[in-house]
């Protein structure tokens, strides 16, 4: 390796160890901010929390390699214009492309170890945290209660709430208890209310207030007894045996947990699946829902009379392959109208049953084929994430150049400019891919799509010399922004 590799290579290692840090702890604070009013007094062990804080950052890893590669690269070759040093390697005869080099060989060692770290290691770091999070969940159940969704925080209880505030206080509750000794059908519904836990965990208190509470009698099929009440208290039994962490069967199976190899596996198992059930569908649809019925629909006729006056028509009562071509208007001549008010209504209840099952069973694809793509969209995030490294790469370096600025000011900026544009596209398409708009591969690499062609403009521009900024022109917005910042300085202390 040349010394000029060397130097270029130590100039870029620095800043991309310190953003690579950074970048991981930003992320797990927006990680943290989504739990930690779940986390944060309820009692769990420190140890848990930081357990939790660590598997998590795992996950992040592969989200921060492209921005921290992306804003090094900004600072080192930012710093090279601003010291000079770039304009004296290009005087040395040293091109673009022989300085970035060095750059793009780490970046692709570090997308290639990417992959590897997204396809063997973060399946078991999603098990370990999913399984962690469900753990916490089973000891502390008011952490799984949500806005709007019915949970169950103990055994044969169900619960939904309209509001949860921090301080566990619920308002709109409605329970649904099932337990063996309860009545049967039993609903309460509270306007407000509040969950506490005891000191050994073995007890959930719920403390409802101006509600209702609807049951059946017992020993009564048709009675039922309705009662209100100002302030009702709760007990239900937890299991206080502490935070359960084998129980990582339950998610094995799921896509997060599962390596590439795995994943297209699992598959084209859910594909050959969905091909059968399709067919099954298919030839449900034609067995019994177009030609059911079609004796009842023909009894009151004179089929001897048909075949004779209608030769095309061919109905065989006990055979799938029934109709080639039909001629309704001579069936209708044969029928006098109570037959034709019979077989109209048969058609418009077979029709109405027709739609009935369409309709549910093309939900059930859909939620199937949904399923799938949730797959399809881990197997191509694995790759697409891991070749950001290199494409982000390629965009940072001659944008430094342009910029000849080091340090984390300027180049934070457009850095998060262009993982904001990156980050929107992909999550847009991404929402389109599972809501089955767009292909998934299409979806997962639009964002590539848009940045490479930029890259590549940028690399060819800045190579030979087609584009940069003046100095004097940077200096001279940066002191318009420092001018503006104190301005606004001034006039805060003016108004205090």
């Amino acid at each position: 390796m040349k010394r000029l590799h060397r130097y270029i290579l130590r100039a870029f290692i620095g800043p991309w160890f310190i953003t690579f840090l950074l970048c991981v702890f930003l992320l797990l604070m927006q990680f943290l901010w989504r739990y930690i009013d779940d986390l944060v007094g309820k009692g769990l062990d420190f140890s848990i929390i930081l357990e939790l804080m660590f598997y998590a950052s795992f996950s992040l890893v592969p989200l921060a390699l492209p921005l921290s590669g992306l804003l090094a690269s900004i600072m080192a070759m930012g710093k090279f214009g601003e010291t000079n040093e770039l304009f004296a390697m290009k005087s040395g005869g040293v091109s673009l492309y022989k300085i970035m080099m060095p750059l793009v060989v780490f970046n692709i060692i570090i997308s290639v170890a990417a992959f590897f770290f997204s396809n063997n290691l973060m399946p078991y770091t999603n098990l370990k945290m999913r399984s962690l999070l469900f753990g916490i969940q089973q000891q502390r159940p008011e952490v799984i209660i949500q806005n709007g969704i019915f949970v169950e925080p103990a055994d044969d209880i169900f619960i939904k709430v309209d509001q949860k505030t921090r301080n566990n206080d619920l308002n709109g509750i409605l329970i649904y208890d099932h337990r063996a000794t309860s009545t049967p059908n039993n609903v309460t519904m509270a306007s407000s209310g509040n969950i506490l836990i005891t000191e050994d965990n073995s007890m959930m208190i719920l403390e409802l207030h101006n509600g209702t509470r609807h049951e059946d009698v017992k020993g009564s099929n048709f009675q039922h007894q309705s009662s209100k009440f100002e302030r009702q208290i709760t007990y239900l039994e937890l299991d206080a045996t502490g935070i359960d962490k084998n129980n990582e069967e339950f998610f094995k199976g799921g896509y997060e947990m599962l390596d590439n190899k795995q994943l297209s596996y699992t598959m084209d198992s859910l594909n050959a699946a969905l091909n059968e059930r399709e067919q099954e569908i298919c030839g449900n649809f034609k067995r019994f829902q177009i030609y059911k019925g079609m004796n009842d629909v023909y009894s009151g006729a004179n089929m001897s009379y048909a075949y004779s006056k209608a030769p095309l028509l061919r109905i065989t009562a006990n055979d799938e392959s029934v109709v080639s071509k039909i001629r309704i208007d001579t069936l209708l001549s044969m029928m006098d109208n109570v037959q034709k008010e019979q077989v109209y209504e048969f058609a418009v209840n077979y029709s109405r049953s027709a739609d009935t099952y369409l309709n549910i069973v093309s939900d059930e694809i859909d939620g199937t084929r949904r399923w799938i793509v949730r797959h399809e969209i881990e197997w191509y995030r694995k790759y697409s994430l891991s070749l950001a490294c290199l494409l982000f790469c390629l965009i940072g370096i001659p944008l430094g150049s342009i910029i000849r600025k080091g340090g984390f000011g300027l180049s934070m900026v457009v850095s998060v400019l262009i993982f904001l544009v990156y980050y929107i596209v992909s999550t847009t398409f991404e929402s389109t891919v599972k809501e089955l708009v767009t292909p998934t591969y299409f979806g997962m690499w639009i964002s590539t799509i848009v940045l490479l062609p930029i890259g590549i403009y940028l690399v060819v521009s800045v190579a030979n010399d087609n584009l940069r900024i003046n100095p004097r022109v940077m200096n001279k917005i940066i002191n318009i922004i420092k001018f503006k910042r104190k301005k606004k300085g001034e006039s805060d202390d003016e108004d205090i």
